[in-house]
């Protein structure tokens, strides 16, 4: 896998339409997780939709410079399927600087873990498949610079999002080989339910066992 991603070509982009099989469905009823903080700088709700960005989440489609509240531009970055909880975890306590995992702290700004199912079908153009090698990237989208990703992003929301009715991304996690991750643009909220399965902060003692069997899982360590 190369270690560099070019920066869209916007032009080549806007020419290079997605074909059928690398947009992918994932249907109602699909369970959806992620990890939220609910304090500190970007505190949101386990419905809400980051306003505030971009930050160093890998594929914020915000157009702040430096960055702001944008009030069109929401993000949801979650996990979908099997291994849902371990992928979340992955992917929200990794060390975006060594692309390794960190330690998993249970209690800074009260990082909670939230389940739902989805109530609409969505549609995400799949990051794994063949449209990105033809619009001029690589597979060094999830690897390389969050900043050339976030770029990509704001590229396929602004050419793609209305005309193909899309609603996110979908890729392969980086950090942990099983997760599937999936990021959900602010157009996806009307796939949210009125309550999730769970929704319940990572110090719980009722999350004990599920973090244990995580930190086995990932190689990594829970933070005191």
């Amino acid at each position: 896998m190369s270690e560099f991603c070019p920066d869209p070509d916007l032009t080549r982009v806007r020419a290079t339409h997605p074909r059928a099989r690398e947009i992918e469905t994932i249907p109602s009823g699909a369970p959806v997780g992620r990890v939220h903080f609910r304090a500190g700088l970007y505190p949101v709700e386990w419905y809400e939709f980051r306003h505030w960005g971009p930050t160093r989440s890998r594929f914020d489609h915000h157009t702040g410079d430096p960055p702001a509240h944008d009030p069109a531009r929401g993000v949801m970055h979650a996990t979908v399927r099997n291994n849902g909880f371990p992928a979340a975890i992955a992917e929200f306590f990794q060390d975006s600087d060594s692309q390794t995992m960190g330690p998993i702290d249970r209690n800074r700004a009260v990082p909670t873990y939230t389940r739902f199912d989805l109530v609409t079908d969505l549609r995400l153009l799949n990051l794994n498949g063949g449209w990105i090698t033809r619009a001029g990237g690589n597979q060094a989208i999830r690897t390389g610079s969050r900043a050339v990703a976030q770029r990509w992003s704001r590229a396929i929301y602004d050419e793609y999002a209305e005309s193909h009715n899309l609603h996110g991304l979908r890729y392969d996690s980086s950090i942990w080989g099983p997760g599937q991750c999936i990021v959900l643009w602010e157009r996806a909220e009307t796939a949210l339910p009125e309550l999730p399965v769970v929704s319940i902060p990572l110090n719980d003692t009722r999350m004990d066992v599920a973090i244990a069997s995580a930190a086995r899982q990932l190689g990594t360590v829970i933070a005191a």
